[in-house]
């Protein structure tokens, strides 16, 4: 009987344990993902000086703010600049956060981010730029002992592992020490934090990067033998990067998510900046969501907002890889210079999310939504603030109150 009892035992806890480890990826998110950006231009405003109690009831503030529209998501910046907003072995703190770089605030906002969050019933993500660093004007001011500044110091490395460009300082992800600090940042968010996810958006690359940006590196990889273009080989490095940051989350807790937010336009995502969403959704190792950043409206001249969102939803297809559609509420009451016959659309038209959301609701192919970004809608500027109200009137007699 005893031998039954503990047969028994044994069974009930290897159902536990498979079921834990059977958790997917699609199990750990809101059946509707309604998330929103809060950036480093949001913690700001939040922190500016403010005691801990202070920023506390800040944060509280913001999620009152969000279950107005009923939100259960938030995509919290932990990382803008290689800098940490966040108690981080590797990182110095945002100048952000205590009004210089390096100083620490006397609490860690990130903690208080994660335990609001806990505490209103919302899912939180850690946010990283992986590759946007400090702007040269900021170099006196990085500390000596944190790693990027121990690598600005060394002549060896400044130029190769960390590369300027237009008075910007960028990762290079072609050395494996870039990209393992990399990861090692997101192994200790994963592992220090109560968080739901890991996400990064779409500073890999810089814009416009000219062939000297990494000449030293790629040389070296054909002299060793590789047969790569540039382009396929930049490709590839960051592909390496991902999936170390992948990897390193999932090592920490793999009921974490890891999320991207390309440039909604494929191809300038690919071939520019080089973020391979193509090798991400198809593959696994890389990602558990996509979230595009589709900011474009219906009337636009190059890449309508129906257009966009059928790309990505093709390219996701029978993949396993969630679809989260980016949404630009910062572009309510403004002038879209590039969208060609449709530039005037955000100005003329008060209800453009809202109606991307109602679509995104209705499309079983689309997981949620994600919004840029939090003080876009609740504190715009006063010259948007009539056009911005009218849209969260249209937004909650859509999304309901919780």
């Amino acid at each position: 009987m005893k031998l039954k009892r503990w047969l028994l035992v044994l069974f009930v806890v290897l159902l536990i344990v498979i079921g834990c480890q059977g958790m997917n990826r699609s199990e750990t998110m809101p059946e509707e993902v309604r998330a929103v950006w809060v950036s480093y231009i949001e913690y700001s405003s939040m922190l500016n000086g403010r005691d801990e109690s202070s920023f506390r009831t800040e944060v509280q503030t913001m999620f009152e703010n969000l279950k107005t529209l009923n939100f259960n998501t938030v995509y919290v910046h932990a990382s803008a600049f290689t800098d940490a907003f966040y108690r981080s072995d590797f990182y110095p703190w945002s100048s952000y956060a205590a009004g210089t770089l390096g100083q620490d605030p006397g609490f860690d906002p990130l903690a208080i981010m994660a335990e609001e969050a806990d505490r209103a019933g919302f899912q939180i993500e850690a946010w990283i730029n992986p590759l946007r660093s400090f702007r040269s004007d900021q170099l006196e001011d990085i500390p000596a002992d944190c790693v990027i500044g121990q690598w600005l110091r060394d002549p060896e490395i400044r130029g190769t592992w960390i590369v300027n460009v237009n008075d910007r300082w960028y990762l290079n992800p072609a050395y494996p020490q870039v990209r393992e600090l990399i990861a090692s940042v997101a192994r200790e968010l994963a592992g220090g934090y109560k968080i739901d996810g890991l996400h990064m958006d779409d500073y890999f690359y810089p814009e416009g990067v000219s062939e000297d940006f990494d000449a030293t590196a790629y040389q070296q990889y054909l002299q060793e033998g590789g047969s790569m273009t540039l382009s396929q080989w930049r490709k590839d490095n960051v592909n390496q990067m991902v999936k170390a940051i992948y990897s390193a989350v999932k090592e920490q807790n793999p009921t974490l998510r890891v999320g991207i937010s390309p440039a909604g336009n494929m191809e300038y995502a690919v071939q520019s900046i080089y973020g391979d969403v193509r090798e991400w959704a198809q593959n696994e190792g890389y990602v558990d969501y996509l979230a595009p950043q589709i900011y474009f409206g219906y009337e636009h001249g190059t890449l309508p907002f129906d257009d966009c969102l059928n790309q990505w939803k093709e390219l996701v297809q029978d993949t396993g890889t969630e679809l989260i559609v980016g949404l630009a509420a910062y572009k309510i009451n403004t002038e879209d210079h590039y969208a060609k016959q449709g530039r005037y659309e955000w100005q003329q038209n008060s209800d453009i999310l809202s109606r991307q959301i109602d679509q995104i609701q209705q499309d079983d192919a689309v997981r949620g939504y994600a919004v840029f970004s939090y003080n876009s809608l609740f504190h715009p500027s006063e010259e948007n603030a009539q056009q911005v109200s009218q849209e969260l009137q249209n937004l909650i007699e859509l999304m309901g109150r919780p």
